[in-house]
């Protein structure tokens, strides 16, 4: 197992909690990894960048909405963004069930945590 990490590792996990952050659970999922974990979060901007959900919403492409919004709820869940993850798993059972107002009216009340949380995370790489 990895040797638990000090100083400026830690303090930057630790900040994460503001955002939403369940540490301790998702560094048990990594069973313990801390460097595995931080490799995976400072991957997290790049897949919500990538994310269209407002323009495939908006272009009545749901399939690819499910898509994509599936696939960040599971990178959530994985890094247990809790924030994050019970927001999605909102905006894919709307998708599902016919409602994509209800999927937007959702990703609304995340979007700025989302935001913040993925400069919060950029500011930090390296």
């Amino acid at each position: 197992m990895q040797k638990q990490q000090t100083g400026y590792g830690m303090q930057f996990l630790e900040s994460l909690k503001e955002y939403g952050c369940n540490i301790d659970v998702g560094l048990d999922r990594m069973k313990g990894k801390v460097d595995f974990y931080k490799r995976l979060l400072f991957k997290f901007p790049e897949v919500i960048e990538e994310n269209e959900f407002r323009s495939l919403i908006e272009a009545n492409e749901i399939d690819r909405a499910i898509e994509r919004t599936h696939l960040i709820k599971g990178v959530t869940a994985n890094l247990s963004i809790d924030s994050l993850y019970k927001s999605y798993t909102k905006i894919v059972d709307f998708l599902r069930q016919g409602n994509p107002q209800a999927a937007l009216e959702e990703f609304d009340k995340i979007e700025n945590l989302q935001k913040e949380l993925v400069e919060f995370i950029k500011s930090n790489v390296g």
